[in-house]
């Protein structure tokens, strides 16, 4: 979408929220209270991340998760989380997804169920339409405003999305990243090391080191479940070459 072209009479509305009623996975989190479980849902697969290695509470969400659809895999991550992959239950629940998709609005992954609510955050471009959805979700339960705001449409289209990848990280974190790569830091082979980039800054390797490394961690956790749904997303096999290619080919190489 090109921002210049974008009709000047739109708007596009930003807003946070939370709903309660009878949803599997936001009733489980209300079972085991404070333990924030993260959903997303993408490409007919829904990926649930567990942040504890508490076996019981494991044990617990996972025969509820079962009970709510069919996991196809599971997972330990580096971060103390258990991670499960599950066929989309859109089409068998009442799923809040549901709701926002049919309204028009973009829900922005991920939702957090946490202590028996559902966390959402949903873009739209009629503030209409964002009326009607809590309208739905009163039906169903309550449901309450965390945070409304209009935003300009000159953000489209990547600003609103990498806000999910790059919005946890600190001033401090982001420049120590961008130096890095600046000054060839992940080039290969590697140009520079921490130590001399942690002097041109003033700072020492370890502080330094401290920043990127916690810069590095939050993107890679905000990325890894999209690769992990894409790696185990039903996809259509690339297409084998034709076996008088293959044969010409070898023929050739022997020739060589």
């Amino acid at each position: 979408m090109n921002p210049e072209r974008l009709d000047p009479t739109m708007s596009l509305w930003e807003i946070s929220f939370r709903v309660q009623y009878d949803y599997p996975f936001i009733a489980i989190s209300g079972r085991y209270p404070g333990v924030p479980i993260s959903m997303w849902c993408i490409w007919n697969r829904e990926l649930i991340q567990v942040p504890t290695r508490n076996r019981d509470i494991l044990e617990g969400i996972e025969r509820d998760v079962r009970k709510a659809g069919r996991i196809v895999e599971k997972w330990e991550d580096a971060e103390d989380s258990r991670v499960f992959m599950l066929r989309c239950t859109c089409g068998n629940l009442d799923s809040h997804w549901n709701v926002v998709d049919g309204l028009e609005c973009i829900e922005v992954p991920p939702a957090i169920y946490r202590d028996g609510w559902g966390y959402l955050r949903v873009l739209s471009f009629d503030e209409s339409q964002t009326r009607d959805m809590f309208r739905e979700f009163s039906k169903r339960g309550a449901a309450e405003l965390i945070k409304k705001r209009e935003l300009p449409l000159t953000v489209l289209p990547t600003s609103i999305w990498v806000n999910s990848l790059f919005g946890e990280l600190t001033g401090k974190q982001m420049d120590a990243l961008l130096k890095a790569h600046r000054y060839g830091y992940y080039s290969s082979p590697r140009e520079i090391t921490t130590e001399n980039v942690s002097k041109s800054l003033g700072i020492s390797r370890s502080t330094y080191e401290e920043h990127l490394r916690k810069a590095e961690n939050r993107i890679m956790n905000a990325l890894v479940p999209y690769l992990q749904i894409f790696t185990a997303a039903d996809r259509v096999p690339e297409r084998e070459p034709e076996k008088s290619t293959v044969v010409g080919h070898t023929k050739a190489s022997a020739k060589a």
